[in-house]
Order: C-alpha cells, then structure tokens, then sequence
C-alpha cells in the first residue's frame, strides 16, 4: 500500500527557476546591480521582461499591501446636522424654484405682449 502524500506542508506553486533561463541570467545580472535596459541587452530580450523580471523579484522580497479606506459611512454627522442640512437645501430650492417661476412668467407675459 503506497503512502499518501502530506498535505499539511506547502510547497512552492510553479516550476522551479532555472538559472541558465533568459529570467534567471536576468535575475542574476539585476541582483548585481545592473540596470534593466543593459541586462535586456546583454541577454537579448525585450526590457519588458526584465521588468517584469523584477518586480517578482521585489515582489518576493516584500509583500505588498494596499491602504485601508474607511468606510464614508463612519465619517457620519450627527441626525442633528444632518436635518440642518436637508433642511437649508429644500430651503434653498425653493428660492430658486420661486425665481424662475417668476421669471417664466415674466417671458410668458414679452411673448403675449409680441405676438398680439
């Protein structure tokens, strides 16, 4: 009877690096110091992939993490200053709705005016 594997270590996904590859060579000359349009050069591949190269190299290095947003939602008024808002904006807009109702009767009463 054969032996089931163990599941409970990890193990790293992909294939392993080959050094004698265009990205381990790459991986090589960066760690030297080199920068990545003379390593693109020297291998004879696009910088594009030295690039790349190098950022799974930093990636690996670091781990990344992105900033948390607060919800907009925690950053609330009290009800109280909410209502005063709510409260001066319908005020407002029934100023504004006053003044052009006046002055569309102001343009209604030119029109009547010209056209009799």
């Amino acid at each position: 009877m054969a032996a089931m594997p163990d599941t409970n270590t990890k193990s790293a996904r992909g294939r392993k690096p080959d050094p004698s590859s265009k990205s381990g060579r790459a991986r090589e000359l960066l760690a030297t110091g080199m920068k990545p349009t003379d390593v693109a050069a020297k291998i004879g591949c696009t910088t594009a992939l030295v690039y790349n190269i190098r950022a799974r190299m930093d990636g690996a290095k670091k781990k990344r993490t992105l900033p948390i947003r607060e919800s907009k939602r925690a950053v609330t008024a009290s009800p109280a200053v909410e209502l005063d808002g709510i409260l001066a904006a319908v005020k407002g807009a029934e100023q504004e709705r006053v003044k052009m109702r006046a002055a569309l009767e102001r343009i209604q009463q030119v029109l009547a005016e010209a056209l009799a």
